[in-house]
């Protein structure tokens, strides 16, 4: 038989009785449970342990069954069964007695928790028993900032102990200034460090090196690229590893840097590309000056307008588009301003080092008029290539202006007549890369036309022939009366003239042709009365001979 059996009730509550359940002794106890006013605990004696909230360090919900605590018995209720404890009183004697040494051995660095706002500062507690004073100006908490959560260091700068009452007062500041100053003799430019981010501003982000030690990371120091949103890249409580390339001790400012801690991707394009170098490019802006261009290790480079056209400057937007790939040359790398300039015309290559192949004499090409003059037309065959289309080789048929045949920014299709490569000139024809309407008509003087007039001059009319499809001429002086547009004529072929540089060209008469009618009417009209006269003779003759 197990020997508990054998010990009586009587005896069990002798041992009870001689446990140390004296009111003011400390005890060793263990948590039973909790309760919604408090905890319950087992520490050996005769009655129900009780500790109320308002003598637990922490939360009642915060203790855990079987954690054993050191409590002060203060008081015992025999009718109730119950003895109460505080777990706060013994451990404020502590703690009290920890501070007064701390503070007499010239320490004087305690920790604690600021749990809420006094007249005149803040109430901190120390290891959450011991109410110490915190004066505001001494707290290093901007006025309408937040109250610190976590537990923080504390300078005791006056500490007096009382009775009851104890008169303890602390310092934030002072602390946070010596390890600011501690923190500033032994930082330098060129340190890497770490730290917390702590806010992020439009300017840059604020980072936490250290308590009481805060640097800028500012918006030109975070990458070697445009950044558009800090957020986006940034949330508070990120741990950063940084460089640190400014430090103020009169100001206490630290400017830090992520991108020092990044690959200079200037320097490695440098190493890669030189100036004459091709390269890779993506068209992000178009400018009125140029246009700016993705380029590799994320780097943006700039085509002004002139690196653009080999000849006169035109829209860009005509030959390029944004988000297209482009190769370009290097042309320029500045590296105290940091810039890339570039060219896309030398990547494309001159187009008059191969006009013979592209372009020969004789060929015939599609363009786009660029400007007609009053002595003829320019034409544009590709960037950097244009000619020249004199006014006799606008047309096959008659105009008065050029802006009659030709009109800008049209396509056309032109002839190649000549070209001065020294000079960049070509001679072009537009008439030339079309039928000639006279190829295949066979008129001549004295043929007989018909037509409508298509145009009114001082000079005279200019009339398109119909069935032919060619244009002729018809002088002022050579019709009975004038003319409008859209009046049909009939005439006769005058003159076709055959010229070698204009081709041929033909006038027409309205008062021949009359006077040609005329003359074939009286003519026609003599012959009637010849024949008519004769045959009244014949008549006359044949009755004499009968009479006779």
């Amino acid at each position: 038989m197990d020997r508990h059996e054998d010990i009586s009730m009587e005896e069990v509550l002798k041992s009870l009785d001689e446990m140390n359940t004296d009111v003011g002794s400390v005890v060793n106890a263990r948590v039973s449970g909790t309760v919604e006013d408090g905890i319950v605990v087992d520490f050996g004696g005769k009655f129900e342990g009780f500790v109320p909230t308002r003598e637990l360090v922490r939360n009642p919900n915060d203790y855990k069954s079987g954690e054993e605590l050191k409590l002060l018995l203060f008081r015992v209720d025999e009718d109730e069964g119950r003895a109460y404890l505080s777990e706060r009183r013994p451990m404020l004697r502590e703690t009290l007695k920890k501070v007064q040494n701390v503070y007499e051995s010239g320490d004087k660095i305690v920790r604690g928790r600021i749990v809420g706002e006094v007249k005149g500062g803040y109430r901190v507690l120390i290891d959450g028993v011991l109410d110490a004073f915190l004066p505001g100006s001494q707290s290093a908490i901007r006025r309408g900032g937040s109250i610190p959560e976590e537990e923080l260091e504390f300078e005791i700068i006056s500490f007096e102990r009382g009775r009851r009452r104890h008169n303890i007062v602390l310092s934030r500041k002072s602390l946070l200034d010596k390890k600011l100053k501690e923190a500033f003799s032994g930082i330098k430019i060129g340190d890497e460090v770490e730290g917390t981010v702590e806010s992020i501003k439009d300017f840059g982000v604020f980072v936490k090196i250290s308590d009481g030690l805060t640097g800028l990371l500012p918006r030109s120091e975070v990458s070697y690229t445009r950044v558009a949103d800090l957020s986006d890249m940034f949330k508070v409580g990120d741990k950063l590893k940084l460089k640190v390339v400014d430090v103020d001790p009169s100001s206490r400012k630290i400017t830090l840097s992520l991108k020092a801690t990044m690959p200079d991707p200037f320097e490695e394009f440098k190493r890669e590309y030189g100036v004459g170098s091709r390269v890779k490019g993506t068209v992000l802006r178009i400018r009125s000056d140029g246009f700016t261009a993705r380029l590799p290790n994320d780097l943006i480079g700039f085509v002004p307008i002139e690196e653009i056209f080999w000849g006169r400057k035109g829209r860009i937007r005509d030959i390029l588009k944004e988000r297209e790939v482009v190769e370009l040359e290097v042309i320029e790398i500045d590296d105290e301003k940091r810039r890339i300039l570039l060219s896309y015309k030398k990547a494309v290559g001159d187009p008059w080092e191969k006009i013979d192949e592209k372009y020969p004499n004789g060929s015939i090409h599609e363009g786009k008029v660029i400007k007609v003059l009053q002595t003829g037309a320019i034409v544009e065959l590709e960037d950097g290539v244009s000619g020249f289309v004199p006014l006799s080789e606008l047309s096959w048929y008659y105009f008065d202006n050029p802006s009659e045949v030709v009109r800008e920014r049209r396509r056309v299709n032109v002839k190649i007549l000549s070209k001065d490569k020294e000079n960049r000139r070509m001679r072009l024809s537009i008439k030339q890369a079309a039928k000639n309407p006279w190829d295949g008509v066979d008129l001549k003087k004295g043929d007989v036309v018909r037509g409508r007039v298509r145009k009114v001059l001082n000079s005279g009319y200019v009339v398109r022939i119909k069935d032919y499809n060619v244009d002729a001429f018809l002088p002022s002086n050579h019709v009975e009366k004038e003319l409008k547009n859209g009046e049909e004529v009939e005439a006769v072929v005058l003159r076709v003239l055959d010229d070698r540089r204009t081709g041929k060209k033909m006038i027409i008469s309205v008062k021949d042709l009359e006077e040609m009618k005329a003359i074939q009417e009286y003519k026609s009209e003599a012959q009637s009365s010849h024949k008519n006269l004769g045959k009244i003779l014949k008549e006359k003759l044949s009755k004499e001979e009968s009479d006779g």
